[in-house]
């Protein structure tokens, strides 16, 4: 039975000359991103490959190279390799972007607390670098280096916003006099977000976004004390005694915490 770099080896010799297909220029890169990228994967990890190029291939082509793609991760699937299709960019697209962040004009992404989304920072920096002839994508991880100073104060200012209207909200009070438990469910994972977001932007680290958020805090300096146990209480409160109440508790005293840091 082949291993799992067998395996893997043998999974990318197949795919990567069905990738190029994608584009119809000389110059490329190909990268590994999410948790495999992150070096955080475990048996649930799929792959998720990112295709750069300069230019795209024709418009009329795309349709025969995805039938041939999809075919190939299917059969990859049947041997226990899940791969998340792939994401194909331009080298303009990702430098515009880029650029943008950089410069502190970026949208920022409102991530909502353990739901997916797509962050072109921390896709970047965390990526692990297969193919890169050119090296394309070495330059914008030697970009990301350095945690843009812009990107750190529109981050803290974006979240510290919410939950500073929050701590002396009446609304927020009275439902939880009320025990609206659908309502504070939601507004909890909402203030434990804006909570780590802060945290992540304090300790200059690009937030995963796609999961396993509490995972790099334990290595950060700039955090409440027992920061992970605290976030964890929170969202999982104990069923003893006045749960809404000493949830809510807990959490003022935790932004209390974070703004402290500030």
């Amino acid at each position: 039975m082949a291993s799992g770099k067998q395996l893997y080896a043998e999974m990318c010799s197949e795919l990567f000359p069905v990738f190029k297909k994608f584009f119809n220029c000389e110059k490329y890169a190909i990268t590994l991103g999410g948790s495999h990228g992150k070096g955080l994967a475990d048996i649930n990890s799929d792959f998720d490959f990112r295709v750069y190029y300069e230019t795209a291939v024709e418009k009329e082509k795309l349709p025969a190279v995805i039938v041939e793609l999809d075919g190939l991760i299917n059969d990859w699937k049947k041997k226990g390799m899940l791969i998340d299709s792939v994401w194909t960019r331009s080298f303009d697209e990702v430098d515009k972007q880029l650029e943008s962040c950089l410069s502190g004009n970026c949208e920022l992404v409102s991530y909502e607390w353990s739901v997916w989304g797509y962050s072109i920072l921390t896709d970047i920096f965390h990526q692990q670098i297969i193919e890169d002839p050119f090296d394309i994508a070495k330059q914008w991880k030697d970009r990301l280096s350095v945690y843009p100073k812009a990107l750190k104060s529109s981050i803290i200012k974006k979240h510290l916003w919410n939950l500073r209207f929050r701590k002396s909200d009446y609304h927020y009070k009275n439902k939880v006099k009320r025990e609206d438990g659908v309502f504070l469910a939601s507004l909890t994972a909402k203030l434990i977000n804006d909570i780590i977001q802060v945290i992540y932007a304090l300790n200059e680290f690009y937030y995963p976004g796609d999961g396993l958020n509490l995972e790099y805090t334990p290595q950060f300096k700039l955090k409440p004390e027992n920061f992970e146990e605290k976030v964890i209480e929170i969202l999982y409160p104990d069923k003893n005694g006045e749960i809404y109440q000493n949830q809510y508790n807990n959490m003022i005293r935790l932004i209390d915490d974070v703004l402290k840091l500030i």
